[in-house]
């Protein structure tokens, strides 16, 4: 049941009231309880104007820090300051929990202001509330007013200093900060137009009506202000050095990482490839508490650890292959600590490698980092010397091959004082062919080549034996040539092989028949003998 406070009768109607979900969403979503009306929060009559004095409710020591991802509780004054002298009333303070942009909609931790009383989840001692709280609505009535004459006794006239404990505050920073923000709005009503808001002491919890409806809510949709106060809380993040060193069998310096880059960082393998040892160096630089590794990635060789159920992205493919072994793991390293692990890899020969590692992993309490690179490492293997023998030895003769002169001579033999001259107009061999001109097997000849020409081929030194055709004269007229062939052959058992070719000559007679002789047949046999020397 929602009451105005002109009415008296409800009075009488009030309930004991529990902290609930309402108490635990912001400003839109705890007016939509009982107007269904979007805020607009024009107005600028009540305002958080800063927030100082941050410290640990259990401590109660300065808070300056706080890790990555984590929630965390804290104590904090808030300055607030109002426009109008007229009286406003019902305030409502709201403090977005993971939000660093806005406090109208999602988590907030959402409170009045109070007398003064034990914070509820601190050290015994530390107080929230109001250093100078005053209420002008009449009893049972207890969420705090305030105005422009308003005299904080601590920051003086115009203002009013409220203690808050706020929980569960997500500590991340907006982008391109490392400071924690306060999205914050504030409400409020006007007189004559405020509903009863009534928070049960001792802890006087943001105020919920018995019909589950919110009572420190806007007046109206524009009764608000919202805005962003920086905190001066530095987040935290889990933070690593990564350093990277090399060794071979020419190289053999133990590792220095107090140099910059640490050394040895170029490395050679002589006279050929061969095994490179890497140490990767890991140095915590958080200073609020331990990290520990995730993954280690090689730019050249690819996954040299990976934590089992890591969720993070796969180390990329290497682009020389995978290390043959590795000491690395999934260590945890102290704040201001540094661990150290090898891994080896086989080089090839006449191969320069260039490559770094990354480094991927978490804080122990929250945060993660990475990929942090090393320093790159350079390794140069050298070519091998190239040296070989070969040995020849004679096993035998298989089969050889020879070039032939041959001779060829085409004869008249009809008798004197007849007119049965021979007219010749080619040549041909039953193994090479024509053997009028070079070809093939042919490799040089006189045949068929001019008288005052020198022959063709391996014959050049020769002159030729007549162009054709050639008229060959009776009473035993010849025609004499010579011709180069090669041919080749199997041995037999006494190193010899042997060639059989025909030579056949195109004739007319004196009417232009045609002539047949019986073809020269000549059979050649050639024998070879190995030796060496």
């Amino acid at each position: 049941m929602i009451c105005r406070k002109r009415i008296s009768i409800c009075a009488g109607l009030l309930l004991l009231f529990a902290t609930s979900a309402f108490a635990q969403t912001c400003v839109q979503n705890e007016y939509n309880t009982v107007n269904k009306q979007k805020l607009n929060c024009t107005a600028n009559d009540v305002r958080i104007a800063e927030v100082t004095n941050i410290r640990d409710p259990l401590t109660g020591l300065q808070k300056t820090t706080c890790s990555a991802g984590e929630h965390f509780n804290f104590i904090a004054d808030f300055k607030i300051v109002t426009t109008s002298s007229q009286a406003r009333e019902n305030i409502g303070l709201y403090i977005a929990t993971d939000s660093q942009t806005q406090a109208l909609t999602g988590n907030c931790v959402d409170n009045i202001i109070s007398p003064m009383h034990q914070c509820p989840n601190a050290a015994p001692g530390i107080l929230c509330g109001s250093d100078n709280y005053h209420e002008t609505d009449p009893p049972p009535d207890n969420c705090g007013d305030t105005s422009s004459n308003d005299n904080s006794p601590t920051l003086g006239a115009g203002a009013e200093k409220v203690t808050l404990e706020i929980d569960n505050f997500l500590c991340q920073a907006p982008a391109g900060s490392n400071q924690v923000q306060l999205p914050n709005c504030t409400s409020w009503q006007i007189p004559g137009g405020t509903i009863q808001c009534v928070s049960p002491s001792p802890s006087f919890p943001y105020p919920i009506a018995s019909n589950g409806g919110a009572e420190a809510i806007p007046g109206s949709p524009s009764k608000c202000n919202c805005g962003i106060i920086p905190l001066g809380i530095t987040v935290q993040t889990p933070s690593i050095t990564v350093k990277k060193t090399c060794n071979t069998n020419a190289t053999t310096q133990a590792p220095d990482f107090t140099t910059s880059p640490p050394t040895p960082n170029s490395c050679s393998i002589t006279p050929e490839g061969g095994e490179v040892t890497y140490t990767v160096n890991i140095s915590n630089t958080s200073n609020f508490g331990s990290i520990v590794v995730d993954q280690i990635c090689d730019s050249a060789y690819g996954t040299i650890f990976q934590a089992a159920g890591f969720s993070g992205p796969s180390c990329a493919a290497g682009t020389v292959g995978s290390d043959s072994g590795t000491t690395c793991s999934g260590v945890t390293i102290a704040a201001n600590g540094s661990a150290s692990c090898t891994f080896t890899a086989t080089q090839a020969e006449d191969v320069t490698i260039q490559n770094i590692v990354n480094v991927r992993g978490h804080g122990s309490t929250s945060g993660t980092f990475g990929p942090t690179a090393s320093n790159q490492v350079t390794v140069v293997s050298h070519e091998a010397p190239t040296t070989g023998t070969i040995t020849k030895s004679l096993v035998g003769t298989n089969a050889g091959c020879a070039t032939v002169r041959y001779g060829v001579e085409v004869k008249n033999t009809s008798a004197s004082g007849t007119d049965e001259s021979l007219n010749l107009s080619a040549f041909n061999d039953s193994a090479f062919g024509s053997i009028t001109s070079v070809h093939d097997d042919v490799k040089g000849t006189t045949c068929g080549v001019d008288t005052t020409a020198h022959g063709l081929g391996t014959l050049s030194g020769s002159f030729g034996g007549g162009l054709l055709p050639f008229n060959i004269p009776v009473n035993n007229g010849t025609y004499t040539c010579q011709f180069d062939a090669q041919f080749c052959g199997g041995l037999d058992a006494n190193g010899c092989f042997s060639h059989t070719n025909t030579v056949s000559a195109t004739l007319t007679d004196d009417d232009g028949d045609t002539v047949s002789l019986t073809p020269g047949s000549l059979t050649v046999k050639e024998c070879l003998t190995g030796s060496t020397q």
